[in-house]
């Protein structure tokens, strides 16, 4: 953009506070005015009073009450379209001409299982390697975070995740596949070591509540297979799934390296299967501007020389 368009643009928009673009973007994204508010750390009458005035200037309410949240008008997502990147190259920006040298504690965003899964290894081979850093961990909910949210507002500096997220300002690529299996507790009364299509009349499941769609479609394999199944108890963790499945006689699926190293703890069994479920990916996520800072990089270094041995 030339000078002259930018001072163009400039006078376009004098008068605006484009604090409220920030505002907005927040409550797109949490589809709540109580949740922008704590993201900002600002009250949510502030918020509300921010959304009035940007409904006045674009003549549009943007946000419509759906339940117990806010669904994004046309004109809202159009706007969000258009603010999304220029968001994230401002921050990129910043980051920029931060000084990131001096960076040594990266926040890592994960769910629990996810968390147990690599972090052990990982933080081994740091110590292993002598890198100075810290990491810190920040569990995720899959019914409320969203990947896009954690890289724009920099809540974390790594995201692993079951589902990608693509942009400009990103770099997404896979980092671990994980074979889900069938298993039951040591002294299920009907099932010794195998579930076949017609012992599904007779038994009940766990469900694994998760939004990401390679889980979604490991799931619809299963019921195109098995048909209908009876679930009796559902949650997005594992662990609490396979608690409940050693303590009762309900069947649930797994990922298999669960499986295998808890099933002395958990007192359960692997089933053999005639139907192999679809393998679930998870993705490693980070912002390209992270490549800056050397200890970053250094970091990445570790966690991809673990890829083949997780």
């Amino acid at each position: 953009m030339s000078n002259n368009s930018l001072i163009a643009s400039i006078a376009k928009i004098k008068g605006f506070d484009l604090n409220l673009l920030l505002i907005f973007e927040a409550i797109f994204i949490h589809k709540s005015v109580s949740r922008a508010a704590a993201l900002l750390s600002v009250s949510p009458s502030s918020v509300s009073q921010s959304l009035s005035r940007l409904r006045s200037y674009f003549g549009d309410p943007l946000f419509i009450r759906e339940g117990k949240g806010l669904v994004a008008t046309t004109v809202a997502e159009n706007l969000h379209i258009h603010l999304s990147d220029g968001f994230s190259q401002l921050i990129n920006s910043l980051d920029y001409f931060s000084d990131t040298s001096t960076k040594s504690k990266f926040v890592i965003h994960s769910t629990p299982y996810a968390a147990m899964r690599l972090l052990p290894d990982i933080c081994a081979k740091i110590l292993e390697d002598k890198l100075s850093c810290e990491i810190s961990h920040i569990n995720s909910d899959a019914l409320i975070d969203s990947v896009e949210d954690v890289l724009i507002y920099r809540k974390a500096d790594i995201v692993f995740d079951s589902k990608p997220y693509y942009n400009f300002s990103t770099i997404t690529e896979v980092y671990l596949t994980e074979y889900p299996v069938p298993v039951c507790r040591k002294e299920h009364p009907r099932l010794a070591n195998r579930l076949r299509a017609e012992d599904i009349d007779h038994e009940s499941f766990t469900f694994l509540n998760a939004g990401s769609e390679g889980v979604k479609r490991m799931q619809n394999g299963i019921l195109d297979f098995f048909g209908h199944r009876d679930f009796f108890f559902s949650s997005s963790s594992i662990i609490a799934n396979t608690s409940v499945i050693e303590k009762s006689d309900v069947v649930g699926f797994i990922p298999r390296w669960f499986a295998e190293k808890f099933s002395h703890s958990f007192n359960i069994k692997i089933l053999e299967c005639d139907f192999v479920p679809e393998a679930v990916l998870l993705y490693m996520t980070y912002n390209k501007s992270s490549l800056k800072n050397p200890s970053f990089v250094a970091l990445l270094k570790i966690m991809n020389s673990l890829k083949e041995l997780v």
